[in-house]
């Protein structure tokens, strides 16, 4: 018999004191000497706990064991100071993000990460393999998860009451940071199952935690016969609330062509127009990407496909292919490709800054359409990595699922 996909189990939740200290900014808009400077100023924000090598210094040698050493060091000050507290009942929990006028409200709850396997749960996004190792890895060392892996599903109306009526009470977490407010309400046992139930059919598609995906899939494999390791955190968005934005690419030519003359190679896969400025570079549709190149931007439309299926017609996928494959030499897919990412709230400036500060050309992307993930997914088909960019996003340091292993292995599971 198939497991229902969403579980009640028994979360950890911020306690508002330590919300501030604690729940960690957008992972992905930060660079790493932000991140890293966040966690020499505050040792109990949850970047601590989800560190990775590119957050190290300059000069500095840490190995993958040295790294989940000190995220493990840091859950365990956090807990040591009564930061998370857990609920009184197992439950899912009804997640809210509020961002200026926009609103989406979700589900959280115990993701059954065989439906990874079986097609209820859809992925569309390659993955970096070291990547989805360490975080494979901090599972067991650290213990814990507290970044869901988040998804999105058409519209349910009946779960949709029942997280309305819920949302009337008052919520357990109520928190603003970074212009993103976060408010939780633990369901009741009979709401719990009844969402739980509703959200048992259908298909649910990844749109966030791609490598935490393949993560919870490895320790799965690794921990077969222990429950807390066969499911994970996830939270659940209904399609017509997310907001989906652009993740801008950077690279660079080893070939230190003019721009002359990487405007004649761009030709080779478009119409390319020079443009005075980046207002006249910026796509407006389908097929367009602004390229900055050496302080000089330019206009690339992509030559038109004949019958496209979902994969090959996206622009970032294209963007791989023609752009950064051919014209570039580059394979996105590769572990040590040399990509670098920007999500699309951080702006075009902070585009410019990095490609100028690190000597690599910025290529900005129109954003992908939800319905376009969706089909790509249903199709069994996987796009480039950061092919989208969901903001608000869910926060780590809100929750936490304990596994009762490293850092929480004096604790009960959850």
């Amino acid at each position: 018999m198939t497991e229902r996909l969403f579980e009640p189990f028994q979360g950890w939740l911020i306690q508002p004191d330590w919300a501030s200290s604690v729940i960690a900014g957008a992972y992905d808009g930060k660079t790493p000497a932000e991140r890293r400077a966040i966690v020499e100023a505050n040792p109990y924000s949850y970047f601590g706990v989800t560190r990775s090598r590119e957050d190290l210094a300059s000069g500095e040698v840490a190995d993958d064991d040295e790294l989940l050493r000190r995220g493990a060091e840091t859950l365990t000050r956090i807990l040591d100071a009564g930061a998370f507290e857990p609920t009184a009942h197992a439950a899912l929990y009804v997640y809210r993000l509020v961002y200026g006028h926009h609103v989406q409200t979700g589900v959280v709850g115990a993701l059954d990460i065989d439906g990874l396997r079986d097609g209820r749960v859809l992925t569309h996004e390659n993955v970096r393999p070291e990547r989805a190792t360490l975080l494979g890895r901090h599972l067991e060392v650290v213990g814990a998860s507290s970044s869901p892996i988040a998804l999105t599903h058409p519209p349910d109306e009946a779960v949709r009451a029942i997280l309305a009526t819920a949302t009337e009470r008052s919520p357990h977490v109520d928190h603003v940071i970074e212009d993103v407010q976060h408010l939780i309400w633990p369901l009741d046992a009979d709401d719990s199952d009844a969402v739980a139930d509703h959200l048992a059919g259908g298909h649910v598609y990844v749109t966030d935690g791609h490598h935490r995906s393949a993560a919870a899939l490895a320790g799965r494999d690794a921990h077969p016969n222990d429950p807390a390791y066969a499911r994970t955190l996830g939270v659940l968005f209904p399609a017509d609330e997310l907001r989906v934005e652009a993740f801008h690419r950077r690279a660079a030519d080893v070939d230190l062509r003019a721009t002359d003359d990487f405007r004649a190679s761009l030709a080779t896969v478009g119409i390319v127009t020079a443009s005075s400025d980046e207002a006249g570079a910026m796509p407006t549709a389908r097929g367009e990407v602004g390229v900055y190149h050496h302080g000089e931007w330019t206009k690339l439309v992509l030559d038109p496909l004949e019958r496209p299926s979902a994969l090959a017609s996206l622009d970032v996928e294209r963007l791989r292919r023609d752009v950064l494959g051919h014209v570039l030499g580059i394979d996105e897919l590769a572990p040590d490709s040399g990509v670098d990412y920007v999500p699309g709230p951080a702006g075009i400036a902070e585009v410019v800054a990095r490609c100028d500060a690190d000597d690599l050309l910025g290529f900005v992307v129109h954003p992908t359409d939800i319905d376009d993930l969706m089909e790509v997914a249903a199709e069994g088909e996987l796009m480039p990595p950061k092919s989208s960019y969901f903001a608000p996003k869910p926060r780590s340091g809100v929750f936490l699922r304990v596994l009762g292993t490293g850092a929480t292995a004096h604790l009960p599971t959850s």
